[in-house]
């Protein structure tokens, strides 16, 4: 069993642990039932809490777009700046997402482990 502190760091978290998660070899998908239920629980606690800080994060971006738009009008935040974030927020929008599903496979593999 995997004794496990709050996250603090909860993408970096993500990115360390996933590496542990065994990789089926007839299709290179990951196989959820053959991994660790410890690392499922850590993978799945990591995932929420990036999760949940990407959507708090991407609604103060929105925020502060919607706030500038007068500083965007008169070129002092010119639009490539504006394009540029348009594509991060794409991108962590998607990760976002990819977060949701690990959680949702992970939580749904551990639904009945009783760690001892």
């Amino acid at each position: 069993m995997v004794e496990r502190a709050i996250a603090i760091e909860p993408m970096r978290d993500l990115l360390d642990w996933l590496p542990m998660l065994p990789v089926k070899e007839s299709n290179q998908q990951v196989d959820y039932q053959a991994a660790d239920p410890a690392v499922l629980i850590v993978l799945a606690e990591a995932a929420e809490t990036t999760m949940n800080t990407i959507n708090r994060g991407v609604g103060g971006i929105g925020l502060l777009l919607a706030h500038s738009s007068p500083l965007v009008a008169d070129g002092t935040i010119d639009a490539d700046t504006i394009e540029r974030l348009g594509f991060l927020l794409s991108e962590i929008s998607a990760l976002s997402t990819g977060c949701m599903l690990l959680a949702s496979r992970c939580r749904r593999e551990t639904a009945d482990f009783q760690p001892t």
